[in-house]
């Protein structure tokens, strides 16, 4: 594989193009919902937090696999064990994390009320990590899967994707789960 700038540039212009339109997408949905956000300003503080974390665990999953990848310790199969473990791991990292997050929200509820019960947060933030969670690692495996069997290299072209439709995808879960819970 070339590391030449040229073939990064390559690689990776088109694509980053592509995704600055899919990010617009991801604030026009995001202005749509400015009624449940005005009704629960508490989202505001955690669309953030919550686009962060489920960027953050496709990261370091997708550069685990890059990693893996050219170093040769996993091979761009479906069925690798090392491939599935590093699946695993980002999965219960997600559902810790978000549990954790989860529990600090409801607990300071209690202490400033947010809006909706504490009960009713734990929920959305606990349903939405968990979408974003699988969502994010089934994005970050697909595009280094497809990205290292067509010879491009994963880490010009997965991050990228992942980090777009990552947010995209944290504030499309958290409304889902707020209409789900609370409207």
């Amino acid at each position: 594989m070339n590391y030449d700038w040229k073939d990064v540039f390559r690689q990776s212009a088109l694509l980053l193009l592509f995704m600055a339109f899919i990010g617009i997408i991801g604030g026009q949905v995001l202005h749509g919902m400015e009624d449940t956000l005005l009704e629960f300003p508490v989202f505001l503080f955690l669309l953030p937090l919550m686009n962060d974390l489920g960027g953050n665990l496709g990261c370091v999953l997708a550069s685990r696999l890059g990693s893996g990848f050219h170093s040769g310790i996993i091979e761009a199969t479906f069925r690798d064990r090392e491939l599935n473990e590093n699946v695993f791991i980002t999965l219960v990292m997600g559902l810790i994390t978000y549990t954790f997050v989860g529990l600090g929200v409801a607990a300071s509820n209690n202490v400033l009320p947010l809006g909706p019960t504490a009960i009713n947060l734990f929920l959305v933030i606990i349903g939405s990590g968990i979408l974003v969670t699988i969502g994010t690692t089934i994005i970050t495996v697909v595009v280094s899967l497809i990205s290292h069997k067509k010879n491009l290299d994963p880490d010009n072209i997965t991050i990228p994707v992942l980090t777009t439709l990552a947010d995209l995808l944290s504030i499309v879960s958290i409304f889902f789960m707020v209409r789900l819970v609370i409207l």
